[in-house]
């Protein structure tokens, strides 16, 4: 598993067409979430659900980067490509300016 700040992530976001998905929970992620980031809780990941794979690398994401980096290695264990850890999570991204951010 590859892991990025949330600076270095977003440098290459687009240019490598990275798919963000967000593993907390619907209440933490209605609250404040990287803008283009789909939900799909680690809870749902662990009851064996998993996003659909497309041609994309996935990026995970989670509050600090614990819960993102299990996720990445369940969806690694399962096949997916590479998938990258997003440390520092969403409170890095809130961190790095409002223009990254959704809040509800």
């Amino acid at each position: 598993m590859k892991e990025l700040s949330f600076r270095e992530f977003v440098e290459c976001r687009q240019a490598e067409n990275l798919r963000l998905i967000d593993v907390r929970e619907s209440d933490e992620f209605a609250a404040v979430h990287v803008r283009g980031a789909e939900l799909f809780p680690l809870s749902e990941i662990r009851a064996g659900e998993l996003p659909a794979e497309d041609e994309r690398v996935i990026a995970v994401i989670c509050r600090s980067g614990g819960r993102s980096a299990m996720a990445a290695q369940i969806f690694e264990a399962a096949g997916f490509k590479e998938c990258i850890n997003v440390a520092g999570g969403t409170l890095a991204a809130v961190e790095a300016g409002e223009e990254h951010v959704e809040r509800g």
